[in-house]
């Protein structure tokens, strides 16, 4: 069975080169990662082909330097790949928040990099894709057909003395998914390949309150139906999740034509790399081989391009 897991994160030596050039501390809790290190640890889940993203805020770039580091950054991505062809591709980093410039590298990256799409922070100081000013950037995905992997932002001063990272992210993709929802751009741009991590926050959970927002859009006293609720309900099914790091009920929530497998090498230990290959890739009761093969590798193939080619198997069919 082939396995591809679209959630792993490299670390770019030349995002520490530049780190280190302009006196900005590199996060001491970091694992340690190299193309070799990757290989070994996809090796205890099976991992035929990862794909990387390096999504961040760069908003801590000197504003003449984000669009060189970005170029940087994926031609690093681009170079891992290229070394490492059937086991490694990559999501392109954008210089978010600026739009502009974020469709133009998008553009290069989709039409003439051979990324099999781009990663992007839920938020960026608190900027969501939702908001107007990213509309041509929504245009040139959509025109694409492009895969967007979405990853949570990472909050460190979060309530109750809870790690940051713990339930933060979840709750901020779950507020991206909303936004996005309610400003219509899945309605919008039907053509986009929304991935969100983490097996989505709390979207698959709460899918019908999502809904009722966007037939309300805060105004309690619309009274909206429940032919109303299930068309956003059905625009929502649309969207693409990943097992990563939340071993819960999303196998039982979502259809298996939307479920990627994901690990978040290298920050998942060996031990939790085993339960989630056994969460995911194991046969369930009830599951069929298809749905099996649909997780671990089939529904990737159908969304990335180039993956089906790179792994010398057949492209599965066109989704819905």
């Amino acid at each position: 069975m082939t396995i591809i897991d679209v959630h792993h994160h490299p670390t770019l030596t030349r995002l520490t080169n530049y780190q280190e050039r302009v006196g900005r501390p590199i996060f001491a809790g970091a694992p340690a990662w190299t193309p070799e290190i990757a290989l070994d640890q996809m090796a205890v889940t099976g991992t035929d082909l990862s794909v990387l993203s390096t999504p961040g805020d760069l908003s801590w770039v000197a504003p003449t330097d984000v669009q060189g580091l970005v170029n940087d950054l994926n031609d690093e991505l681009h170079d891992i790949a290229r070394d490492r062809p059937t086991r490694f591709g990559a999501f392109a980093v954008l210089p978010m928040p600026d739009p502009e410039a974020s469709a133009r590298t998008a553009i290069s990256a989709l039409d003439e990099g051979g990324f099999q799409g781009v990663t992007m922070l839920t938020s960026y100081q608190g900027a969501y894709l939702a908001q107007p000013e990213f509309e041509p950037l929504l245009q040139e995905l959509d025109a694409r057909s492009a895969t967007v992997f979405m990853h949570p932002i990472l909050v460190f001063n979060a309530p109750a003395g809870l790690p940051g990272p713990l339930l933060e992210g979840t709750f901020d993709t779950t507020r991206a998914v909303t936004a996005l929802a309610g400003a219509s751009v899945f309605a919008r741009f039907p053509h986009i390949r929304f991935i969100f991590p983490h097996t989505g926050g709390m979207v698959p959970y709460i899918k019908w309150r999502i809904a009722l927002y966007c037939v309300q859009k805060g105004d309690w006293n619309i009274d909206p139906t429940a032919a109303q609720i299930e068309e956003q309900i059905r625009r929502l099914d649309g969207l693409y999740y990943d097992t990563t790091l939340n071993l819960g009920p999303l196998l039982d929530l979502e259809r298996t034509d939307r479920i990627l497998f994901g690990t978040d090498i290298p920050w998942a230990s060996t031990e939790i790399l085993r339960q989630e290959g056994a969460y995911a890739l194991d046969a369930r009761a009830g599951w069929t081989e298809e749905q099996v093969r649909a997780v671990s590798s089939e529904n990737a193939l159908r969304i990335l391009p180039h993956l089906a080619a790179r792994l010398g198997v057949p492209q599965p069919g066109t989704p819905g």
